[in-house]
């Protein structure tokens, strides 16, 4: 009998199954642990994101406020009028979720004391709040600029009278205006031509500087005169500081005094670079010495070639000038400005003893005339833009309704696209006249004006006991006389509306975050 044979397998005992499952129960908390970190990594870096990305949105809010208050056209000009006015802008910008973004900016002058050179800083803070108004981010940015060496608040604004062409001049008075305290508001006022001055008398409390030759009679000049062409003292003319000609020969005669050198670069046809007859001068300088100069019954202390100075360079600039040119973004900043308020006229006439009241920039769409002792009252820091022509004659009158307690200051301005004419012992009082055509303005027969005074494509006639508080400027000047009186103000001359934008005019010097 065949035996079955059978063979019994014992189960076999698993002791790896145990570890096994501690593995798998391991790496499943391994792997919860590691999915909680991962979440909180996200979770986290979602709230760093998040917190970055507000961060950003407040730093370019803060940029926001640089850029608007930089391209604000009046910004500028409302920090200069003061020593310590802080011109401030602020504004809200609607974002994402409910939040709102918030840039406060202030521009502030700051005058430094020892270079004499002004500055402004800029201050802007961007904050981001969420809908419930809690701070979630803020940023700050500083920044200092320093008003540019050619710009048009630099420059023009310290002369008393700036032509781009020929200035022939009568006897006109110019004396430096003073504050309420009785202290002169500023150290000199110049004159200047971008062409030739070929004729002024009376006083010039500053220096006479030309780029074509320069002509003195019987003229009191305090400081120097420069030009580039020839220059000649007439008649008792006194110059108190240097004469220097940069490329042509310097005549002075007929008991003219100057209290400081005489240089002269260039000479004659005949090889002479200085004659001196009946006169009195001090050193005299050209560039070959005594064989360069002719001189007669005068009276000089040293005839030498031109030393080697910083001041009197191998080539000597005679420091250029320019009227600005007030292009199509400059004139629609203006008319956006005067339209800015919403008062408009289609034209406006105010006479025979009316008074009538401006409270704010306006625009007129046609003439403004004024005549018959009326009065026009402008409200202080206003633009007031005419399309058309302005007549102010017979005892009118323009005043300003203040507005901060200092009526000493010019902010405001009239300002028309063709021409304006004041005459009659008409008084524009505390505001700045601009005419932007190409045709002939006004100011004669006793009429005082109060502020700068602007004719960049245009003629300038300025007649008969004619006053300016302020300084004129012109591209030509073919009347200037009869007793006129500039009293030279640059505060007042400041009250003229912007010529450049505040970032044409600046040179950052520093940014801070």
């Amino acid at each position: 009998m065949r035996g079955v044979f059978t063979m019994k397998i014992a189960k076999p005992v698993h002791h790896e199954s145990g570890s096994v499952m501690l593995t798998v129960l391991f790496f499943a908390i391994a792997v919860s642990i590691v999915g909680f970190a991962a979440s909180t990594l996200v979770v986290s870096g979602n709230r760093n994101v998040h917190t970055i990305s507000t961060l950003k949105q407040a730093h370019y809010l803060a940029e926001m406020g640089i850029e608007e208050i930089l391209s604000n056209p009046f910004a500028l000009r409302d920090t200069l009028l003061y020593d310590t006015y802080t011109y401030t802008i602020q504004s809200s910008v609607e974002l994402e979720s409910g939040k709102r973004g918030t840039y406060q900016t202030t521009m502030k002058r700051t005058d430094d004391t020892v270079d004499t050179k002004q500055y402004v800083e800029i201050k802007s803070k961007g904050e981001i709040k969420n809908q419930n108004g809690a701070l979630l981010a803020t940023k700050t940015i500083r920044c200092k600029f320093q008003i540019k060496s050619r710009s048009f608040y630099d420059i023009l604004l310290k002369n008393a009278i700036s032509t781009s062409q020929n200035l022939n001049s009568g006897k006109v008075y110019i004396y430096i205006d003073k504050d309420e305290n009785d202290n002169p508001v500023a150290s000199s006022a110049d004159v200047y031509s971008d062409a030739e001055i070929t004729n002024i008398a009376g006083t010039v409390p500053g220096s006479v500087i030309a780029q074509g030759r320069v002509i003195v009679n019987n003229t009191t000049i305090a400081k120097d005169v420069i030009a580039k062409g020839n220059i000649v003292l007439n008649n008792n003319a006194q110059v108190g500081g240097k004469v220097i000609s940069a490329e042509s020969y310097i005549d002075v005669n007929n008991n003219a005094v100057v209290s400081g050198d005489i240089v002269a670069y260039g000479a004659d046809d005949k090889g002479y670079s200085v004659y001196l007859t009946n006169s009195t001068v001090q050193d005299i300088y050209t560039k070959l010495g005594s064989s360069q100069v002719k001189e007669k019954n005068s009276r000089y202390k040293s005839i030498g070639t031109i030393p080697k100075l910083p001041e009197y360079p191998e080539t000597y600039n005679v420091p250029r000038q320019s009227l600005p040119i007030i292009d199509d973004t400059i004139k629609a900043a203006w008319i956006a400005q005067a339209q800015s308020d919403g008062i408009t006229f289609n034209g406006l006439n105010v006479n025979n003893d009316q008074t009538f009241t401006i409270d704010g920039n306006a625009y007129i769409n046609g003439d403004l005339v004024l005549n018959d002792n009326s009065t026009l009252r402008v409200k202080e820091g206003s633009i007031v833009y005419v399309t058309g022509k302005i007549l102010i004659e017979n005892n009118a009158s323009v005043s300003v309704v203040d507005s901060n307690g200092d009526q000493t200051i010019a902010r405001s301005s009239l300002i028309t696209a063709d021409s304006f004419d004041i005459r009659n012992n008409a008084i524009p009082n505390v505001l700045s006249l601009v005419a932007l055509g190409s045709s002939t303005s006004y100011l004669k027969n006793n009429s005082v004006t109060t502020g700068a005074i602007l004719v960049p494509n245009g003629n300038l006639e300025i007649s008969n006991n004619a006053t300016i508080y302020g300084g004129i400027f012109a591209k030509s000047i073919p009347k200037i006389g009869n007793n006129a009186k500039i009293y030279f103000n640059p505060l007042n001359n400041l009250g003229l509306p912007h010529t450049v934008t505040s970032s044409q005019a600046l040179d950052l010097l520093s940014w801070t975050e």
